[in-house]
């Protein structure tokens, strides 16, 4: 079976392949820059999972295979919920950027955060869509966790584990990250692969 993985994120990609690795291994997969796919849809929904139906459902329409798609947010209690649903576009910059401004913004505040998912498979040819949501709960930290991750896991640090999510290893995340959990669901809890 092949699956297209509906992002041309590299760090992404490599946790959907870690996640297979484990859970799946005979399924193949591929993103849409391996079947000279250039464009993207437009985030334009209200939700996280409904920014994931959409991206699975236009790259599975383009590519023609079961397609997977995430929508990640990271949510700050003390900014009513943001960055949120705009985690990438809240602010101009590289992610070190966004991290800086974020704890500028959090100065003196509460620092408790929730990194949150949406996810959608699709199949076009039996037009069968499944979904899942899962969240982290952690901290944001001023000081920096070790090079690793993207986005803000250099300054989240998960609440179950006394890492930062940057220091997570590739078997860590399979196990506690987003990606991962929703992996090990759609595999073992969906008829997804028959």
């Amino acid at each position: 079976m092949k699956v297209c993985i509906g992002t041309n994120n590299k760090h992404k990609y490599i946790d959907y392949q870690e996640a297979f690795l484990k859970y799946a291994p005979e399924v193949e997969l591929c993103c849409p820059a391996d079947l000279n796919i250039t464009d993207d849809p437009e985030e334009d929904h209200e939700t996280l999972l409904g920014n994931a139906i959409k991206k699975a459902q236009f790259f599975a329409e383009k590519s023609g295979l079961t397609t997977i798609a995430d929508d990640t947010g990271l949510f700050v209690d003390a900014l009513n919920g943001e960055p949120g649903l705009h985690t990438k576009r809240w602010h101009e910059g590289t992610d070190h950027d966004r991290c800086v401004k974020l704890l500028e913004r959090l100065e003196d505040k509460d620092r408790s955060v929730e990194y949150k998912w949406g996810f959608a498979a699709y199949n076009p040819k039996e037009q069968k869509l499944w979904t899942f949501e899962c969240e982290v709960k952690g901290n944001l930290l001023d000081k920096f966790g070790a090079e690793g991750g993207f986005g803000y896991d250099r300054v989240f640090k998960l609440i179950t584990m006394d890492k930062y999510y940057s220091e997570l290893t590739r078997e860590e995340l399979v196990q506690v990250g987003g990606r991962g959990m929703a992996m090990k669901e759609l595999i073992f809890n969906s008829n997804f692969l028959k």
